[in-house]
């Protein structure tokens, strides 16, 4: 009896720990201020956490695609250690005093020589946005490039892009009425 309640304890272990990264560990977005519900023409400041899930390789690479609804009402937050690179396109209006309002398609951060995101770390890039005036849902497909597993093979490419249900699930946050 002794046996099989040992054995069964060594299996519930094994699985937990096979079982935990896939269903925990993802890039998720989430407010850092305001906290609580996130309320319809609220100014938001989100954070992207990102952990690494692999045993032997480092995230070097994140790209985040950044809703339609907030595209042009997005600014990032600098971050030493990764480079940041905004793909924009100009939408043709202009703001205030003249100047050309531009839509923030994805935000690239690219870490720099010996940043890397380790295995057992995750990194926090902070963003925010005006929330949209109506309730709705936004979700942030989120592309996590590792290095190879070993020196000179190909980056592997996680991409947290898929429905609430997939093994690799898109972030998506709730704007609610205020």
């Amino acid at each position: 009896m002794k046996k099989k309640l040992i054995l069964s304890a060594a299996v519930v272990a094994v699985v937990a720990a096979v079982a935990a990264p896939l269903g925990s560990g993802h890039a998720v977005v989430s407010a850092i201020q305001p906290q609580g519900k996130l309320l319809t023409a609220q100014t938001t400041t989100y954070v992207l956490r990102v952990p690494n899930e692999k045993a032997a390789q480092s995230t070097f690479k994140v790209i985040m695609t950044v809703p339609d609804a907030v595209q042009t009402a997005i600014s990032v937050r600098t971050m030493a250690d990764w480079d940041i690179t905004l793909d924009r396109v100009d939408t043709g209006q202009k703001n205030a005093s003249g100047e050309p309002i531009y839509a923030i398609k994805h935000i690239t951060w690219r870490s720099q020589k010996g940043k890397m995101i380790k295995p057992g770390f995750y990194s926090l890039f902070e963003f925010r946005f005006r929330n949209p005036s109506t309730p709705t849902s936004l979700c942030f497909p989120t592309d996590q490039w590792y290095n190879g597993p070993a020196k000179g093979t190909p980056a592997e490419l996680v991409s947290w892009s898929g429905g609430a249900s997939s093994a690799t699930p898109a972030s998506c946050i709730n704007i609610v009425d205020s």
